[in-house]
């Protein structure tokens, strides 16, 4: 059994390490662009009608599988912004502003050869939530129960304090760094509980609602709504209560029909869409430049 958990460490170690290699690959990549394209300051990106941006996240900003939401703004964004994405699918957001990676934003953001950036993109939440441990967060069914009673509202008022604690986090160190640099959040969109996965990996929702006795999908489907809604209401607020944050509202976007590649992701069209609330954000707040 050692042997066999050391074989574990190693795959892993090797995971991270190619996953740490691709990031420095980025930010290689994004130092050479802002170079040749001449835009470190914002005076240089003014004259340019250009933006740079720091996105940070997880799968809905790094899906392997199809082009994601940053995928798509960069290719619809006229003229196409440069996009330093540090996003990886699987992060939590207690992981992105761990002690590890909370010293890589801060080191990109200070960086003078990544440019001093417009904006700073963030999507995380889902990985601390869905998953194996989705089921936390439900109460067993009994006859008569509505979607709202199925939640258990104190574990998960719990789970997104601890959440929102990181998002301020990420928030004071945008103050510290580039305070003008504006941060814009969403919180995903109304996940059908299909129980699809992908690639081996998932379902992240259906095995909890079937555990805790929530089998009817119609039902299941409105206990996720229930849920992100209240997920809504923690980023909405934190709009109002921080300087340059902006919450975009992408829940209701997608159509659960068609545009669901599994329980967690859209489609291409769908991160598309998503794409799309975006950069009528990012073009609201910088006209002319995207």
């Amino acid at each position: 059994m050692p042997t066999i958990r050391r074989a574990d460490a190693l795959i892993t170690e090797a995971q991270q390490a190619q996953i740490e290699q691709e990031r420095q690959n980025r930010i290689a990549r994004h130092k050479q662009a802002v170079a040749q394209r001449g835009i470190r300051t914002l005076a240089e990106r003014k004259d340019q009608g250009l933006l740079n941006i720091f996105a940070e996240g997880d799968s809905w900003f790094d899906y392997p599988l199809s082009r994601d939401t940053i995928d798509w703004i960069t290719v619809d964004g006229t003229p196409q912004p440069e996009i330093l994405n540090l996003s990886h699918y699987g992060d939590a957001t207690t992981q992105m502003l761990g002690v590890a990676k909370r010293k890589r934003i801060i080191d990109n953001l200070q960086d003078p050869e990544n440019g001093t950036f417009d904006a700073l993109l963030f999507s995380g939440g889902g990985n601390d939530i869905a998953g194996d441990q989705f089921c936390l967060w439900l109460v067993q069914f009994v006859a008569g129960a509505n979607p709202a009673d199925a939640v258990d509202t104190q574990r998960l008022e719990d789970m997104f304090g601890v959440i929102q604690a990181a998002y301020v986090d990420l928030i004071k160190i945008r103050d510290s760094i580039i305070p003008n640099c504006v941060i814009f959040l969403h919180a995903y969109d109304f996940a059908q509980p299909t129980g699809q996965g992908v690639c081996g990996l998932g379902p992240w929702l259906k095995p909890s609602l079937d555990l805790r006795g929530w089998t009817d999908f119609p039902v299941a489907a409105e206990i996720i709504k229930e849920v992100l809604q209240r997920f809504d209401k923690v980023l909405a607020q934190l709009e109002q209560q921080y300087k340059n944050v902006v919450y975009l509202h992408t829940q209701g976007t997608l159509s659960p029909a068609t545009d669901w590649a599994n329980e967690l992701h859209p489609t291409e069209q769908g991160f598309n869409k998503i794409a799309a609330v975006f950069l009528q954000a990012l073009r609201k707040k910088f006209p002319d430049r995207i």
